[in-house]
């Protein structure tokens, strides 16, 4: 079985990466049974979003969506938000965003919602990252300005920490060139109130993904940009308490546009692209990989495929289910998706 067999591989691909610090088969991660279902569809087709958990809904905005006006294929970017209160199995409109984004980072701290950066502009000249930062407060009557990011960031990741909003990587424009460049920079909203500079991250990438287990922020895979372009499967850890970073083992397949959320203690990464040669998306590939990283034992363990490849995703966690929003089928912007799926741990027996 495909389970089995990718986390006894990886388990040895990472004892030798660690120069066999982690030892035998002994510690193969246990299988744990999960399994897919689908949700509800959201009421158009989104691809290139962060959604986020918020006064217990969830909620899902901006990203590149199917346009009349489009400024990147047939895609165009979007001020609509939805959200989802589970027990109602229906998205519903949220008030909308003051101005269209796409790749438009969503993450939530106790009193706000955030919407941060992300890309603008018209066709031929789509990828203007922005500074602008929005907030929804838990009236969600209408978006505010918060406090405006220290430089343009978009296709970044994003989480939050106790009181704290982090903005981790991602492209930024170049001081030199004008042109967006990949950047390692880091900075934290402090108490809703300002930002501020934090440790780096040891590599600059963007499209990556992130997720939070207590005072320790993880991030994962990505890619770095330009014709020498690659995905990465490399994979960190920040320590908030102490600002610092530490390597974690690598996911086992590279790659960008993929997701992560936490599930049963678990870091579930999802899906992701790879493009071709040159930076060519048009000769990439979707992805359907789904992996369980536990932190426990610095080991992957292959899941179920998604039911279908997709990338540009979003994925939160929920009611003890890591919910799957969005994104497209294949590379790039071709057959964006207003599916989404559920993943559930199932009743042992």
């Amino acid at each position: 079985m495909r389970l089995f067999s990718a986390s006894r591989v990886f388990m040895v691909m990472t004892a030798m990466l660690l120069s066999g610090s982690l030892g035998a088969e002994q510690n193969v991660e246990p299988r744990t049974p999960f399994s897919w279902s689908a949700g509800p569809d959201l009421p158009i087709a989104l691809q290139e979003v962060y959604p986020a958990v918020f006064n217990k809904r969830i909620f899902v905005g901006g990203g590149f969506t199917p346009s009349d006006l489009p400024s990147f294929s047939d895609l165009g970017p979007t001020t609509d938000v939805f959200l989802l209160h589970p027990a109602h199995a229906r998205w519903t409109k949220a008030p909308a965003l003051p101005a269209a984004r796409h790749h438009l980072g969503m993450v939530a701290n106790q009193h706000f919602l955030y919407a941060i950066g992300g890309f603008t502009g018209a066709k031929d000249d789509a990828w203007q990252i922005q500074r602008s930062v929005f907030r929804l407060d838990g009236n969600m009557q209408a978006w505010r300005n918060a406090p405006t990011l220290p430089i343009p960031l978009a296709e970044s990741v994003y989480a939050s920490v106790g009181k704290n909003i982090h903005v981790i990587g991602g492209k930024t424009p170049s001081r030199d060139s004008g042109k967006n460049i990949d950047t390692d920079a880091h900075y934290v909203l402090v108490n809703n109130a300002y930002w501020r500079k934090v440790k780096s991250a040891s590599v600059a990438r963007n499209s990556a993904a992130s997720a939070v287990i207590g005072h320790k922020i993880y991030v994962i895979g990505g890619r770095t940009s330009g014709k020498e372009g690659v995905n990465l499967s490399h994979g960190e850890v920040y320590n908030t308490k102490t600002d610092s970073w530490s390597p974690i083992a690598p996911l086992p397949v590279a790659s960008a546009g993929l997701s992560a959320s936490v599930l049963d203690g678990k870091i579930i990464v999802s899906g992701g692209e790879v493009f071709g040669p040159n930076g060519d998306w048009q000769a990439g590939k979707a992805l359907d990989d789904v992996w369980a990283y536990d932190p426990q034992t610095d080991l992957w363990q292959a899941l179920p495929n998604l039911p279908q490849p997709r990338h540009g995703h979003g994925s939160v966690s929920f009611n003890e289910q890591l919910h799957i929003i969005g994104g497209a089928a294949k590379v790039g912007p071709q057959e964006t998706l207003s599916s989404t799926m559920t993943l559930s741990i199932q009743a042992s027996e």
